[in-house]
């Protein structure tokens, strides 16, 4: 046989390989007659000093289609330097077992989804010691926990968008602001970006047919999208609506807009005026909350709009709707509307940094009740406090009722609405009721969420792991009860802050591409 020098080069490829091969097949034998010897060594009883679990937390309880999560923790023992991580389940199978040399582990794929059909409503017990430095067996610290997975699917696409901070910058150029849509086993792709105005709240009708949005257009704050869902959605100036054309009496940001679940109704704030004021952190670089503003409904088959009785009080704030599954009732955020008249920017919307600046003045606080009022074809009624999200010294806001209409999940915080670090999200009964704070919160900001369609899966934004929002999945059992968060953090670019996910009742190709031509004519 004559050696070419492609065979050559063949040849030195395979060996190299075989090479390689042989060296991690060593390092594995290597690994585990190390892992054998420490835990031949180990004394489970003993007491350790504790490592701190960062992610996941105890209890956890992980979707069928999520992917391998990256356990993270900090270990106070100054000498450790290396750490054992092992993962058992009572099925007679091998535990995983890993040897690491930071404080943070991700299991293989191949190994995750191996873990996740063991661990299908049974517990995995996870272990994690902390090693000296070097080749030593010696345990210096331990931390454990268990998880499981659930049965239950998520089952259902987001659509959620992705914005640079603080939030000046994309402010100041909108073009930034990117919206993905898909699944949660993988990154969703980017399905609209570059429209160089502001594009902002979204929701989708019961069946996921129709998108209805917030979107600058010609300078009108008020302009607002309402377009069918398909795989390649062209957004037109036929798509347009403004909630300026209620009453044709001026400016109007349209703020918080809904469509109704059967999507003939939107119902959003009008006549409003809001405090705006940048501020310096990272993680909070905004204050946001409407201070004036009733409630108006456009009707979609009509195309009229009209306040909503019981809801257009002009001396209180109306604000933030959601409507029942059913379309029947609708929840909002209801307060004393602020004294707007010692502020220079009467008649203005925005107010500006002055009005801002007096409506904050030595830390006013700002607290908002919730309201339920019947809907009746537009016709409204007579607005009830709802018991346990009212009159209860704090901020209550961003009410979401669950699928079957038999909770309501909503948020809380000392005062004010968008953006607040102490945020928590709390459940009651959708007739009201004592409120249950969820498991699911984090250390900072629990904020904007929204149901899966099957109702077992509720999303939410965060900020417990970084000054970058990133979004949060907890399971919701017949009785209200939340499990421990699981974090979302391959949905989102490290460098943006993922906000406004919504969960829409359709398959993850649905989306596929938007283009915002409505713009070209501007």
């Amino acid at each position: 046989m004559i050696l070419t020098r492609k065979n050559a080069a063949w040849a030195l490829l395979a060996a190299g390989a075989l090479l390689a091969a042989a060296v991690a097949c060593r390092a594995l034998l290597s690994d585990a007659r190390r892992i054998e010897r420490i835990l031949a060594a180990y004394p489970e009883r003993a007491d350790y000093p504790e490592i701190a679990l960062e992610y996941p937390l105890d209890g956890t309880l992980f979707p069928p289609e999520i992917v391998p999560p990256t356990f993270r923790w900090e270990d106070t023992a100054p000498a450790s330097g290396r750490w054992l991580v092992r993962i058992a389940l009572a099925d007679g199978e091998p535990a995983l077992e890993a040897l690491v040399r930071r404080p943070r582990w991700t299991p293989r794929p191949q190994d995750w989804e191996n873990l996740k059909r063991r661990s299908r409503e049974r517990d995995a017990q996870v272990v994690i010691l902390g090693l000296r430095r070097g080749i030593s067996t010696e345990v210096l610290s331990r931390a454990g926990m268990s998880f499981r997975t659930s049965r239950d699917p998520v089952g259902a696409p987001l659509f959620y968008r992705e914005v640079v901070l603080p939030f000046v910058e994309a402010d100041k150029n909108p073009s930034r602001i990117r919206w993905r849509f898909g699944s949660i086993d993988t990154q969703p792709p980017i399905v609209l970006e570059k429209v160089p105005v502001c594009t902002n709240c979204h929701s989708f009708n019961r069946d996921g047919t129709v998108l209805a949005m917030d979107a600058d257009y010609a300078l009108n704050k008020g302009a607002y999208l309402i377009a069918p869902v398909r795989e390649e959605m062209t957004l037109t100036p036929g798509d347009l609506i403004t909630w300026n054309d209620y009453e044709r009496s001026g400016e109007t940001f349209g703020l918080l807009s809904q469509i109704s679940p059967d999507g003939r109704y939107v119902v959003s704030t009008v006549k409003d005026k809001a405090v705006f004021v940048p501020r310096p952190p990272l993680a909070f670089s905004q204050l946001f909350y409407p201070v004036a503003g009733i409630l108006c409904v456009y009707d979609r088959q009509t195309r009229q709009f009209r306040a909503l009785p019981g809801a257009d009080d002009p001396n209180l704030v109306q604000s933030n709707p959601v409507w029942s599954p059913d379309g029947r009732e609708i929840v909002f955020a209801r307060a004393v509307a602020a004294d707007l008249r010692e502020t220079r920017g009467m008649g203005l919307t925005p107010l500006t940094r002055a009005d801002c600046e007096l409506l904050l003045k030595d830390g006013r606080p700002f607290r908002f009740d919730l309201y339920k009022i019947p809907f009746r074809d537009g016709s409204g009624g007579t607005p009830q406090p709802l018991p346990g999200a009212s009159h209860n010294g704090r901020s209550n806001y961003f009410p979401r009722y669950s699928p079957d209409g038999r909770w309501i999940v909503f948020c809380q915080a000392d005062s004010y609405m968008l953006l607040q670090p102490d945020s928590e999200l709390f459940i009651i009964p959708s007739e009201g009721g004592a409120a249950r704070r969820l498991r699911a919160n984090t250390r900072r900001m629990n904020s904007w969420h929204s149901f899966a369609p099957n109702g077992k899966w509720l999303v939410f934004p965060s900020k417990g792991w970084s000054d970058y929002t990133q979004l949060c999945l907890t399971h919701l059992d017949e009785n209200g009860d939340s499990t421990p968060p699981v974090l979302l953090s391959h949905l989102t670019a490290p460098d943006r802050a993922a906000n406004i996910p919504e969960f829409v009742n359709t398959h993850p190709a649905a989306i596929r591409r938007i283009r915002a031509q409505f713009l070209q004519n501007r």
